[in-house]
């Protein structure tokens, strides 16, 4: 008898309907989570925020594909990629989206589908799957820790010790990078100050990413998040490039697919990125019991979890979702 356990919960618990994740059930035939990409611009769809629509509509077009036979899994994300498209037509937003990554409807993917004897898993972004609770498999972003490096050494340098304005000042800079006008950042840095994170974080990521050009290191910490993340969204060219749902060509180099046994699965589980280690058993229970603990450790996310996004107090560093099933 197959057992599940769902959650997903909003980085705001005051805010249900902020919760930019989703997530799909279909006992016995597929499970799938989907994160959505925080908005950069503002831009609504059907009242909602960009990447909350993202995630859902996504949801829902798994559901329909997956509730009759099994399509092809080469098919599976070129389906949610036309329907990510058409949602452009539909809302007349296809012109800004194809000049603007800004403008995109964004979403990672961490899907699981049972086709008889066999199990194929599918991994589009840094969402991830655990099999028995050992084997892990997600696709981490060297452009996040470089974006998240930069937010770690602002937060460092800010003098005022109130969590909520590091926070503030930190995401700001990873943000939008140290290119921006330096009055953005007063009275909390001089530009001696933002020469100096500059260095320092430049000085890191040079040594522990000796495979990325230092051209493409500076380049993000000097454009941040909004205005340099997008250079390599789906772009398979460079070291950098990662997937992501956005409704163009997904490079089939930078997903991860998979086809194993399924009769050697005894559990199952996926999960977003708000969860920033894996619980110590196959339950919920042991994965929120992990995140509390991370959260102990380093609620910021600047220590040993380094993230583009911290906690404040009132407020989880990023919405989380899990999905657990025992097979047997």
């Amino acid at each position: 008898m197959i057992r599940l356990e769902a959650s997903s919960l909003s980085r705001d618990p005051a805010r249900a309907e902020a919760n930019e994740d989703a997530f799909v059930v279909l006992p016995g035939r597929a499970y799938a989570v989907i994160d959505g990409v925080s908005d950069r611009t503002g831009t609504r769809y059907d009242g909602e925020l960009s990447g909350r629509h993202a995630a859902r509509l996504v949801a829902a077009t798994l559901e329909r594909l997956l509730l009759g036979a099994a399509p092809p899994v080469e098919t599976i994300v070129p389906t949610l990629t036309a329907a990510l498209h058409e949602a452009y037509l539909r809302h007349g937003t296809l012109e800004a989206a194809q000049e603007s990554w800004g403008n995109r409807l964004c979403c990672t993917l961490a899907l699981a589908l049972l086709d008889g004897p066999r199990l194929h898993l599918v991994l589009v972004g840094d969402s991830g799957i655990r099999l028995d609770g050992r084997q892990v498999l997600q696709m981490d972003k060297d452009l996040d820790y470089i974006t998240a490096t930069l937010r770690s050494h602002a937060w460092h340098r800010v003098a005022d010790p109130d969590p909520a304005v590091r926070d503030r000042v930190a995401r700001q800079v990873s943000w939008k990078g140290l290119g921006q006008d330096s009055s953005v950042f007063a009275p909390d840095f001089s530009r001696a100050d933002i020469a100096a994170i500059g260095d320092a974080a430049e000085a890191e990521l040079v040594a522990a990413l000796p495979h990325v050009p230092r051209a493409d290191i500076v380049h993000l910490l000097n454009r941040g998040i909004v205005g340099g993340q997008g250079d390599y969204q789906n772009t398979a060219d460079s070291v950098l490039g990662y997937a992501c749902l956005d409704g163009f060509q997904v490079p089939r180099s930078l997903m991860q697919v998979s086809t194993i046994e399924a009769r050697g699965v005894e559990t199952l589980e996926l999960f977003t990125d708000g969860y920033f280690d894996v619980g110590a058993e196959a339950t919920l229970a042991s994965w929120e019991a992990r995140h509390a603990e991370v959260e102990l450790e380093d609620p910021a996310k600047v220590g040993r979890f380094r993230s583009t996004k911290g906690s404040v107090p009132g407020r989880w560093s990023d919405d989380r979702t899990y999905v657990g099933v025992r097979l047997r």
